[in-house]
C-alpha cells in the first residue's frame, strides 16, 4: 500500500477508530491514545495486511486490541469504586441512546458498537476481537436485549 493511500484511509477512518476506542475505554484521552497507538501500529505492520481490500476491518481488530491494552492497565490503576467518577456523560438528549450502549459491560458493548456503529461482519467482528463467530452472535443478541430492557426503562 502507497504511503499517500495508507494516510488518506487512515484520516477516512480515523472517526470510526476513535468511536470504538471511547467505547471500550470511556475516556477521550485514552480514546485518543489508543488512535495513535493504532496509526503506529498499523504503519509498522502495513506489510502484513495481505488483502487491502480489508483494511478497515483490519485496523478496528488493531483499535480494539490497543484499546484492550489500555483498558487492561488502568483497570489495574484506578480502583473499581471510582470508575464511575470517570465515565462521561453527554449533555443532550440526543445522546441517550449512546449513553446507553456505553453502560453496557465491556463484551456487549464493543460488540454492538463494532455491528451497529461500524458497520463490521459478524465474521469481522470474530476477527477483530478474537472469538468465534457463535461469541458474536450471542453478545450481540443478549446486548440488544440489554438494551432494549434499559431503554423501556427510560
Amino acid at each position: 500500500m502507497k504511503k499517500e493511500v495508507f494516510e488518506q484511509q487512515i484520516r477516512e477512518y480515523t472517526p470510526n477508530m476513535y468511536r470504538l476506542a471511547y467505547g471500550i475505554l470511556q475516556n477521550h484521552e485514552d480514546a485518543q491514545d489508543a488512535v495513535g497507538e493504532t496509526i503506529l501500529r498499523a504503519f509498522e505492520k502495513i506489510h502484513t495486511l495481505r488483502r487491502p481490500e480489508c483494511f478497515r476491518a483490519w485496523l478496528m481488530q488493531i483499535t480494539a486490541n490497543e484499546a484492550k491494552k489500555i483498558y487492561a492497565g488502568n483497570k489495574r490503576r484506578i480502583p473499581q469504586e471510582n470508575m464511575e467518577e470517570l465515565m462521561p456523560a453527554f449533555q443532550d438528549d440526543y445522546h441517550e441512546l449512546w449513553d446507553v450502549v456505553m453502560g453496557l459491560e465491556m463484551v456487549y458493548r464493543e460488540a454492538i458498537l463494532l455491528y451497529f456503529y461500524e458497520r463490521l461482519s459478524i465474521r469481522e467482528i470474530a476477527k477483530a476481537l478474537h472469538v468465534p463467530e457463535g461469541t458474536v452472535k450471542s453478545r450481540l443478541s443478549r446486548g440488544k436485549s440489554l438494551l432494549r430492557e434499559k431503554l423501556s426503562d427510560i
